[in-house]
């Protein structure tokens, strides 16, 4: 299948998302006199909770937190008498707190009700391995679930995280990923227990980032590099884990191995986003002997890439990590999970077709043997150009509309012309990846080392003249827009690329979040900027032997 690896095909769940914890109603019988996993019987609600939904939840929700919170040193003070507060003025105390942390937030609603869902979820979990509860992580909870039911519902499935939430930004951004990933597998013995300790280590990570992320404490392009920067670690020691596992299976490794992941998509453009996929392309150094002496170089390198795709998507207990995504390597589906670099090389030079170019355009060595990875990054960026260079550039024009033609087609609603989709829609992202790949290739303007992102690319193609100021202004300004919601949508509801119904309070949410008056005031300026991209797409496409920029680059 073509593609140009920046597809979103699916909706992002969040690890055992299907065994989401119910939340809790206050009438339900569980609450008030189910036994605990102890034997005991669960405590009573205390008080009979107001009828409005948001108090109920944050009633109920204090309830459950009040066992793990009434023992901490100094809730004494909090309340205006001496002495240790009875559990109902605990449960009062702690109310008012959800309350008030839910009042600062985007969705109070949200807010509230996620908090239930992971309070019935910390409730069901062992007392001697819970997280620690505090105020502060309490309010920084709130707060994160007014802000995203993406991560809301995470914690829900995985509670054990909630002292992620409030990390610094100091800490944030200067975590050493790789570092903190090879810790926690180091302590396992077995293929399965690594796997599980990289999810654990590797959850950590990622709440850090989007809890800081939905607070404001980092920008949405600091995320973007901050997760690229984790997929790339997750690569690295998730192949550390394939290999100890091949070495379990078939003895120690007699050489290497030695191989690199090259990045496609959002992963070749230093653009990772939650729920993102990993497009990756393997390939090996033939010149070093097989690693299992057994085995040939492809039997060895194919082994190995099935157990670093199992380690990074294999979904467990703990959930998985990323979608992989190879139907991009050489041969598509149909081909090697792994291949020599030679004849990586030597299929781009030969067989690769226009759309492939489209795609490879972006490729980036990203995680293994990255010096290896570099050499053959380069040599596959020269033979792309090269053969761009060499096509009628009619073919290229008339082979780029028809992807994204295809593309459009196959992936918005035509019945629905009311949806809005940021991605696959007229005037979506698409437009830009797809005008902006076939500028690089149609006037030889190659990826930097250090500069592959979207924007810079159009900076480039600006300066190399292949825009003009007009074509160049609607696809950066318009792109710049349609990235900032497509990353606030993945914060708010998880990874969709079509807008919630105007009707919908994810919309006001997401309207709010981009700085926008009013969801009316979104979808204008939102019309608006895509209706330029679609123009400044077509007047690229369509007359591509005419089209030059205007600012006397003719």
């Amino acid at each position: 299948a073509s593609s140009t690896g920046d597809e979103d095909e699916s909706q992002a769940r969040p690890p055992d998302s299907s065994a989401r914890a119910r939340t809790p109603d206050s009438t339900d019988p569980a609450i008030a006199s189910s036994p605990s996993s102890s034997g005991d019987a669960r405590p009573r609600l205390l008080f009979e909770p107001p009828t409005d939904a948001e108090t109920t939840a944050a009633t109920t929700a204090a309830n459950l937190f009040a066992p793990r919170l009434a023992a901490f040193a100094g809730e004494a003070e909090t309340i205006n008498k001496p002495g240790v507060p009875s559990r109902a003025e605990v449960v009062e105390r702690i109310t008012r707190l959800l309350r008030d942390s839910a009042t600062r937030t985007l969705n109070p609603r949200r807010a509230l009700t996620l908090a239930a869902r992971v309070a019935a979820s910390l409730d069901k979990s062992d007392a001697d391995t819970a997280p620690p509860l505090t105020r502060e992580n309490l309010s920084a909870l709130v707060e994160l679930c007014g802000a995203s039911e993406f991560f809301g519902d995470l914690l829900a499935a995985n509670p054990s995280l909630i002292p992620a939430i409030h990390a610094s930004r100091a800490t944030v951004t200067a975590r050493d990923h790789r570092a903190l990933l090879r810790s926690v597998i180091d302590r396992e013995k077995t293929y399965g227990a690594e796997l599980s300790a990289l999810r654990r280590g590797w959850a950590q990570l990622l709440v850090e980032i989007g809890a800081g992320d939905a607070r404001g404490d980092i920008t949405p392009a600091e995320s973007n590099q901050l997760q690229t920067a984790l997929a790339a670690s997750s690569i690295n020691v998730a192949l550390l884990v394939a290999r100890r596992e091949l070495a379990r299976r078939y003895g120690d490794l007699r050489a290497g191995p030695r191989l690199a992941v090259l990045g496609l998509g959002r992963l070749g453009s230093l653009g990772m986003d939650y729920g993102s996929d990993l497009d990756i392309v393997i390939v090996y150094d033939s010149r070093v002997a097989s690693p299992i002496a057994a085995l040939t170089h492809d039997e060895a390198y194919a082994r190995l890439a099935e157990l670093l795709t199992a380690a990074l998507s294999g979904v467990t207990r703990d959930g998985h990590l990323y979608r992989v995504d190879m139907r991009l390597r050489p041969d598509g589906k149909n081909g090697a999970v792994a291949l020599s670099a030679d004849a990586f090389i030597n299929y781009l030079h030969e067989r690769a077709s226009i759309w492939e170019w489209l795609a490879y355009v972006k490729l980036r060595a990203v995680a293994g043997d990255l010096e290896f990875g570099s050499k053959i990054e380069t040599r596959a960026r020269q033979v792309i150009h090269h053969a761009a260079r060499a096509v009628d550039p009619e073919a290229l024009r008339l082979e780029t509309r028809r992807i994204r033609e295809r593309l459009e087609r196959e992936r918005t609603l035509p019945r629905a012309p009311r949806i809005v989709d940021v991605k696959y829609g007229q005037g979506g992202m698409l437009d830009v990846y797809f005008a902006a790949r076939f500028l690089q290739l149609r006037d030889d303007v190659p990826d930097t080392d250090d500069q592959r992102a979207t924007p810079a690319t159009l900076q480039r193609l600006y300066a190399a003249r292949s825009l003009d100021t007009e074509t160049f202004r609607a696809l950066a300004e318009g792109y710049a827009l349609l990235r900032s919601i497509d990353h606030a949508l993945r914060i708010i509801v998880g990874r969709s690329t079509r807008l919630p119904a105007e009707d919908h309070p994810a919309l006001r949410d997401l309207a709010r979040r981009t700085a926008h008056d009013s969801p009316a005031a979104l979808l204008q300026s939102l019309a608006a900027h895509m209706r330029a991209i679609r123009d400044a797409y077509h007047r690229i496409t369509d007359e591509s032997k005419k089209y030059k920029a205007k600012d006397g680059s003719e």
